[in-house]
């Protein structure tokens, strides 16, 4: 002990022991401690506000292709009661080909840009790479209506650029979570910013139908590229990369931030990332297939939902706005109370815990697609009611695996989440092809055999999470930090106080 590097005087050993006593004044955030402060959750408010707006963007075409096949089959109707010629250059009636290629042109756009956004936000930080992300959606969704009228591939050029944004989405999810939350609230924290892509379709959907009737389908993307503007400006004005360097955040809410995470977990953005180990474990395996079985299930109806309504089940255009919404708001509900739920159920443990939730949601998803394989085309409650079943099942799909991934990943949950939302994102891509092979004309018997090969896909995803899921941290979320934010002399203090601990 006295072989120290470095020599240690009384005054040096009172004033380590004074640091002792004001560190111990200091009150450590606890589970049953409220944390002062309350900008965090602000944050979490206009990164979900801003996520959702960005995603809403994408799924307005879903509904409004609706509208404008409506919108022009009366106004032709008009001009030929009237004996007039269109003037319109307009021409919604697009081939089913050219339909399925405006709806995958958003998700095609996503898959070569996921693996950029992620290396620019690890270099550049959340803030500007959303920032850029979301200007983007802007531009694109309120230009629609002016690349409608030069033509099909203008408007599937803005489809594209309302999708390429949604590639970040993923990556915001688990770096603000890693930054901005406390451990004790990890859960929630997640379950809410996660929350975007269930309220995206509770958002659009209902405004779609209304604005349609009163302002045209022109209307709905005016509204919405407004809102993402707005939601851009607050964006701008209160996020910081990191809680450290907001003026808004109070001494006590970031020691309670902070409190407890690794040096990792607080540079998760800057972590080295073990990519071959990442892809040779089989629980992460096991989270990207479960979710990507759960999307497609989920995508069936997030993408074609309105059109099953429309086409199938026969109903009206303003009932099928809000039919096809209804069910989002408990997915919603599903998600935020559930994820902090299953992080709580010590007694079922963690690994359990996960798959019961997310054995629940596929399993309810897989049910609801065996009854619709058997109903008749007159039992429209019944479609409705499975429907619904399959959107809110979707709020418990990601607690599981988000919990598990949590847990297995760690700090390098960020890239996990970007590869899965790039396999989910080639579920848009292929999805369509599937949907106008199997089901060309919207036929009810059509859609019978769609249903089939979706449950089957269900049902195996969720087989494998159970088999191969862990709950226990991957070996290689140890060591993997590449940076220190500390300052030298911080640095020094600490070795003075390991020195003086030795020497004890």
């Amino acid at each position: 002990m006295l072989k120290a590097s470095k020599s240690i005087s009384i005054e040096d050993l009172h004033q380590f022991t004074d640091l002792q006593h004001i560190d111990d004044e200091i009150p450590v955030p606890s589970k049953n401690r409220k944390v002062p402060g309350r900008m965090r959750w602000y944050i979490c408010a206009i990164v979900t506000g801003l996520m959702t707006l960005v995603q809403a963007n994408v799924h307005v075409y879903n509904f409004t292709v609706l509208c404008m096949q409506e919108e022009q089959a009366k106004m032709i109707n008009e001009s030929l009661s009237r004996n007039e010629t269109l003037t319109t250059s307009l021409n919604f009636n697009f081939s089913k080909f050219e339909q399925d290629l405006l709806f995958s042109a958003a998700y095609i756009a996503p898959l070569p840009s996921i693996i950029i956004l992620y290396f620019l936000t690890n270099r550049s930080g959340v803030k500007t790479t959303l920032m850029i992300c979301s200007i983007m959606s802007f531009l694109s969704t309120v230009l629609t209506p002016i690349a409608t009228q030069y033509g099909f591939w203008f408007f599937w050029a803005a489809r594209f650029f309302q999708g390429l944004p949604t590639a970040i989405l993923g990556i915001v999810v688990s770096v603000v979570t890693c930054h901005w939350s406390t451990l004790a609230e990890n859960g929630t924290y997640v379950s809410i910013l996660a929350a975007h892509y269930q309220i995206a379709p509770l958002l659009t959907m209902p405004l779609s139908a209304l604005m349609c009737s009163v302002g045209g389908w022109s209307s709905v993307y005016y509204t919405q590229g407004t809102i993402t503007a707005i939601l851009i400006v607050l964006f701008a004005v209160f996020y910081t990369d990191k809680p450290s360097n907001s003026k808004f955040v109070s001494k006590g809410e970031l020691r309670a931030i902070e409190d407890g995470k690794s040096l990792e977990e607080k540079h998760v953005e800057k972590s080295k990332t073990p990519f071959v180990a990442i892809h040779k474990d089989s629980a992460v395996w096991a989270i990207w297939i479960t979710s990507v079985g759960g999307t497609i299930g989920f995508s069936i109806f997030l993408q074609y939902g309105p059109t099953y309504l429309n086409k199938v089940l026969h109903y009206n255009l303003s009932t099928t706005g809000w039919t096809a919404a209804i069910p989002y708001i408990f997915s919603c509900i599903a998600r935020i109370v559930a994820q902090p739920l299953s992080a709580n159920c010590s007694f079922l443990g963690e690994r359990l815990a996960a798959i019961v939730s997310t054995s629940i949601s596929q399993g309810t998803m897989a049910i609801a697609f065996l009854v619709l394989m058997f109903i008749p085309q007159s039992w429209s409650s019944v479609g409705q009611l499975c429907y619904s079943l399959v959107i809110v099942a979707n709020g418990l799909n990601g607690v599981g695996i988000t919990r598990s991934a949590q847990l297995v990943c760690k700090q390098h949950m960020s890239f996990v989440y970007t590869a899965r939302a790039f396999y989910n994102g080639s579920v848009g891509l292929f999805l369509p092809l599937l949907v106008n092979w199997v089901a060309p004309n919207d036929t009810h018997s059509e859609w019978t055999r769609l249903f089939l090969i979706i449950f089957c896909i269900v049902f195996v995803s969720n087989l494998i999470f159970i088999i191969f899921s862990r709950a226990e941290a991957a070996p290689w979320t140890v060591g993997t930090a590449e940076v220190d934010d500390r300052s030298e002399h911080d640095i020094e203090d600490q070795k003075s106080v390991s020195t003086t601990v030795e020497k004890f």
